[in-house]
């Protein structure tokens, strides 16, 4: 598959990320400091970076020239200043044997071409010629030039340059790679459009974040169709296959490398991470010291040897001839073999699983039974692409077992490939199993008819066919109950969910992972059920667990998966800065686990997260990449609720239309889910229809306090109040919040509905101030706008002002926030917004001069805002703002 490759991706890319670096290089000359090195591994940036503080101290009135050191001139004395002194190098050089007429001579033809100040900007500093150094060593100690300059890590500054070094006139910057976020928005740029965070991710892992690499891998990317738009979001589609150019660029770096290094290369790019005493070849300890010092390989604190960059192992690897790469892995399994016969005491189950796959990548025939054992150290490690590997293998080799089939079902599941996995699992079914076995590819079934989108039925169905094959067992199995209770909090039957794992809970014992599976269980129905501290111990207890074990000791116990379930009680107690916390650290480990599954999930969360705390703009990013995800990697059940959240955020953004578009993309007869429910509300309500919106929300509310969802219940609620329904919400809402005391959100609603429903100002102040403290500005500045509303209403213009101002503050927290209560918040106060911002400046004490350079006006203008306030709220001055 080819694709096209954006016109915008095959030019020169924007400098993005750098802007920090190139303004305290620009600054820092335009200084004290005579000298700026910027260093940085090769690729990472350093040329442009000085070249754009060169460009940026040009446009200050600087005279810039520019010159660079390179193998080929280095012997040629004076060779770097050709560039500088086009036609007077010949005058230079026959009096370079006397130092002071040369560097005279140097200075006036500097004078003749360049006015101070004066910037030479160099690539490559530590190519220069030994006299091109010296000379512009002594121009800058004479500030007849100041030198920003690049130099590679590790290499060392010409000697000239030392000596005249000093901490108060020199800087060095190292040039650190780009981050996640950095080349999301790189990405944006080139490509036109929001990129995936997993696509961003994964590219800063391949290219290690060196701009070069990542052009390259895009590029390669995009001409393999592997990196396309999917639902709008650029995604990646395969494996990252690099362009020819980065493969070039490699194979040229290990073209210069002397056979023992070329050997240590090859074993590190055929084998991954190997241990330095596994480097048996006569002079490998030797290659190693060299090869470390050139920064091509890392050397960790237990001599483990790792190439310093992916890159270098996949265009290594695959430019080895395919019998040198499997004679490469087939000695390395025999060295760790061999060890751990001698050793069996030191060896391990990752040794073992090393061994196995490395004869498998070799080609060497295996018994079917060491591979499913491998496929089973692998599962319980988390590697789901080495699960799927091994036991297709396996099944190859000795043909389709159960086992195998469920093994190869959970890790397609977990990579997202849902449809692959039910027809694994289905397989796996249909050959018949028993015990223990026959349940866990029930529960496995089960849990993948749940990821499709309108799959519980389906779900229940499967759960209830493996229940009767064991209904004579007596009391219902365990796992499968656990399962069961799965699909009742999917289903938001948060009561029933709970009581079916109480009731397990009788069965289990009290070791530590019986503990975990309990507690990872109960969090999420007991947060929907509003028992926030039980969710949240329960969900501490899951995770602690979880970072104990590392993970490993129960299957779907991860870390992220206990990170995603805490960040979701977090967020379902109100506090939505410590649920933004946790969802990041969760996206992290489950990146780096390969689940796409709990990737997705928390995308969508922190659309939610988003959302709630008025950052509707990433709201709608991550609520994007969640469907694009859902389309492109799975589940696709999380497309849907995916799409009702974008559609809730774009008509808090203002953007009804656009919302009222997407949601109709939804075909008729499927369920929008709770978001398509409350945008339909919002859509009724805007159009003037209330008593429609009041009759929806109130009826879906009720029916989820009926099953306990008390979360749901809680929101619909307090959206009806949004919509200008306080009233009507306020009586259900108090009557939820004396049945559940222990939600704090809820408490938070409750209290905001009764304040909007009584207009009581102070009530709405404190509302505010409780939805500021825990992140959720929006909710925040709605309610000091409505307080606004109140007191003008009640005649205290003052009171109005500085709630007006507080709503500011909140709404300049948020995204772009149009919802009904902010938009009208400008008729309701008598000051306009420079006004108000002028009043604060001066209740806080600040003069007018003062005042006039921070909001960049004249001094009487300021002091005519002022005199507009004080004839507005009826005050004398200064003083009387103070106290408003």
């Amino acid at each position: 598959m080819t694709g096209t490759v954006p016109e915008r991706a095959l030019t020169p890319w924007p400098l993005t990320g750098r802007d920090a670096v190139v303004h305290r290089g620009a600054t820092a000359l335009e200084g004290h400091v005579h000298t700026l090195v910027v260093s940085g591994v090769s690729g990472v940036g350093k040329s442009r970076a000085v070249a754009a503080v060169g460009d940026a101290l040009a446009a200050r009135g600087w005279s810039v020239m520019r010159t660079s050191g390179t193998s080929i001139m280095s012997a040629v004395p004076l060779g770097a200043l050709l560039t500088i002194f086009p036609t007077g190098r010949a005058e230079l050089s026959e009096s370079s044997l006397d130092p002071a007429t040369l560097l005279g001579r140097a200075v006036a033809a500097l004078d003749e071409r360049a006015p101070l100040p004066r910037l030479l900007v160099i690539d490559d500093v530590s190519l220069l010629d030994p006299l091109s150094a010296t000379l512009i060593a002594q121009l800058v100690a004479i500030d007849a030039l100041r030198v920003a300059a690049t130099i590679r890590s590790g290499d060392a500054l010409p000697e000239p340059f030392m000596a005249t070094w000093s901490a108060d006139r020199a800087l060095r910057v190292e040039l650190t790679p780009l981050d996640v976020e950095t080349i999301r928005e790189l990405l944006a740029d080139v490509l036109g459009g929001s990129v995936a965070h997993r696509t961003a991710s994964e590219l800063e892992r391949e290219s290690g974040g060196n701009p070069l690499y990542l052009r390259e891998l895009v590029v390669g990317a995009l001409e393999s169709g592997r990196l396309a738009p999917r639902s709008g979001v650029w995604q990646l589609t395969g494996d990252l296959v690099g362009s020819p150019a980065l493969r070039d660029l490699i194979l040229a770096r290990v073209a210069q490398l002397d056979p023992d290094e070329r050997d240590v290369v090859d074993r590190l790019a055929v084998a991954g991470d190997l241990r330095a005493a596994h480097l048996v070849a006569p002079g490998a300890r030797a290659a190693l010291g060299r090869l470390e010092t050139a920064g091509l390989v890392y050397i960790g604190d237990r001599l483990d040897v790792s190439l310093s960059h992916p890159q270098y192992a996949a265009v290594v690897a695959s430019a080895l001839p395919r019998l040198r790469a499997a004679d490469l892995l087939l000695e390395q399994a025999d060295l760790l073999d061999g060890d751990n016969a001698r050793n069996p005491g030191a060896a391990t189950a990752a040794d073992a699983l090393r061994v196995v796959t490395w004869r498998l990548a070799a080609g060497a025939a295996a018994d079917p039974e060491i591979l499913a054992s491998s496929a089973r150290l692998a599962r319980q490690a988390g590697d789901h692409r080495t699960v799927d590997r091994l036991a297709e293998a396996a099944i190859s080799a000795g043909g389709a077992r159960p086992d195998l089939l469920l093994l190869r079902g959970e890790a397609l599941l977990r990579m997202g490939r849902v449809s692959e996995a039910i027809e694994q699992l289905r397989a796996a079914d249909a050959l018949g199993a028993d015990g223990e076995l026959a349940t866990a590819i029930t529960a496995t079934r089960a849990l993948a008819h749940a990821s499709v989108h309108e799959g519980l039925a389906e779900a229940l169905s499967v759960l209830q066919a493996g229940e009767g094959r064991t209904a004579g067992a007596g009391a219902p199995d365990p796992s499968l109950e656990l399962i069961r209770a799965l699909i009742e909090q999917f289903s938001n039957h948060a009561a029933e969910a709970d009581r079916i794992i109480v009731e397990l809970a009788d069965s289990f014992g009290d070791s530590p992972p019986e503990r975990a599976i309990i507690a990872a269980a109960r969090a999420q129905p007991l947060s929907a059920l509003g028992r926030y501290d039980e969710a949240l111990a329960a969900a501490e207890t899951a995770l602690a667990f979880a970072r104990a074990t590392d993970g490993r000791a129960i299957p779907g116990h991860t870390v992220a998966n206990a990170l995603l379930t805490l960040a979701t009680v977090q967020l379902h107690g109100g506090f939505v800065d410590a649920a933004r916390a946790t969802a990041t650290e969760s996206l992290v480990e489950a990146i780096k686990a390969d689940d796409e599954i709990v990737s997705r999930s928390i995308e969508f969360l922190l659309g939610r997260i988003g959302s709630d705390s008025g950052q509707l703009e990433t709201s709608m990013r991550w609520y994007r990449d969640t469907m694009s995800g859902a389309m492109t990697a799975g589940p696709i059940s999380l497309y849907i609720p995916g799409l009702g959240g974008l559609c809730l955020t774009l008509i808090a953004h203002g953007d009804v239309d656009e919302a009222r578009r997407e949601l109709a993309t939804i075909p008729a007869g499927v369920d929008d889910g709770a978001a398509g429910l409350i945008c339909r509300a919002w859509f009724a309500a805007l159009a003037g229809d209330l008593a429609s919106a009041r009759t929806l929300l109130l009826d879906e509310a009720e029916r989820m306090a009926g099953t306990g969802h008390v979360f749901l219940a809680g929101t619909y609620l307090l959206h009806l109040a949004r919509l200008g329904g306080a009233a009507a919400a306020a009586g259900p809402i108090a009557r939820l919040t004396a049945d559940v005391p222990e939600s704090p959100l809820l408490a938070r609603q409750a209290a905001h509905v009764a304040a909007e429903a009584a207009a009581d100002a102070e009530a709405l102040t404190a509302s505010g101030e409780a939805w500021a403290a825990n992140g959720a500005h929006l909710l925040a500045a709605e309610a000091f706008a409505s307080a606004s509303r109140a007191a003008r209403a009640a005649g205290s213009q003052r009171e109005a002002v500085a709630l007006q101002a507080r709503c500011d503050e909140e709404a300049a927290q948020c995204e772009g926030p149009a919802t009904p209560m902010l938009r009208f918040t400008d008729e309701l106060t008598p000051l306009t917004r420079r006004e108000r911002e002028v009043a604060a400046l001066a209740a806080d004490g600040t003069s007018s001069k003062d005042i006039a350079a921070k909001l960049f006006l004249s001094t009487r203008t300021v002091d005519n805002h002022l005199q507009s306030v004080y004839g507005k709220l009826g005050i004398s001055g200064r003083h009387e703002l103070a106290r408003l």
